[in-house]
This record gives structure tokens, sequence and C-alpha cells, in this order.
């Protein structure tokens, strides 16, 4: 009798995507959820079985997707359909592609993640304001109606 063959283990992909707004704290299953949602209602339930997707890490303003190798494409273009998650409002984007976790994780290292919210000062009033990236401020300005939020940058801010 001839030894059956192994049977061979299907290659993966991993997605470094940037969660929007970084300050944003979204459970995995939730994202999970929300991605899995947005390739089934691409590319139907077949090809959403063929990409396989998954989370596999997520942390503060990022997460690591999986899927199958050769549908790495079809996961970003769904990541970018993505505009909730739970009950927040977020946005996907890839930054990178790789075949193993250990190299996003090492590109996400140089990151600047985003810091807690802090008070400052914005015109005359006490205001949330968020750092991330490396030269951006979100400030959350609350009207009459609702809140708004305002990008700052490098040269409308001043450093105390």
């Amino acid at each position: 009798m001839r030894p059956r063959p192994k049977a061979l283990r299907q290659k993966r992909r991993y997605l470094l995507v940037r969660v929007l707004p970084p300050w944003q704290e979204i459970e995995q299953k939730a994202l999970y959820l929300a991605v899995s949602g947005a390739v089934t209602s691409l590319f139907g339930d077949a090809h959403a079985a063929e990409i396989q997707p998954a989370v596999v890490f997520s942390d503060r303003g990022c997460a690591i997707l999986r899927c199958r190798r050769g549908c790495e494409g079809d996961l970003s273009v769904a990541c970018a359909t993505v505009t909730a998650a739970g009950d927040l409002r977020v946005a996907l984007r890839t930054v990178a592609v790789s075949g193993t976790i250990a190299a996003l994780k090492g590109r996400m290292d140089g990151w600047i993640h985003a810091l807690p919210p802090q008070e400052a000062l914005y015109g005359e009033k006490e205001v949330r304001s968020f750092r991330y990236g490396r030269h951006k401020v979100d400030v959350l300005q609350e009207g009459i109606k609702k809140q708004s939020i305002v990008f700052l940058t490098d040269c409308e801010r001043e450093e105390i």
C-alpha cells in the first residue's frame, strides 16, 4: 500500500490596515464582522469563502487581516468600503501586504499611534484633541447643533 500524500497547506497573505480615526477603540469581533460583511456584499458568498477573511490582530489605530494568497487585492477593495464597525464610524486603509505577521508588526513599530485624548485650548474654549500621525491634530469642537472635527496642521498650532 502506498502512503497517502499529505494535503498542502494553503498560503496566506496578511494586510496591515490603518483604522481611521485612530482613537476609536474597536473590538476585534466587530472589525471582523464589518470586514466579512463588506467582502460578502461586494463579491458574494462563494468568493467570500475563497478569500477567507480574518482579523488576526487589532490595536490602537491598526489591524492585521488575513486572506488566501491571490485574494489580497479583493480584500483590500472590500476594506475600502467599510464605513462602520459595530456602532462606531470608521474607515479602513490598507498600508502594506506581506506573507508574514512578523514583517507587518515590524512596520507597525515605526508608527506613532494615536495618543489618548488631551484637553487643549482652541480659541477660548477647552476642547478634546487627538494627536496622531506625525503632523496632524484633530480637535472635537462642540457646536450648537452637533460636534464637528477641526483638523490642524503644524503651522496652525502652537506648542507650550
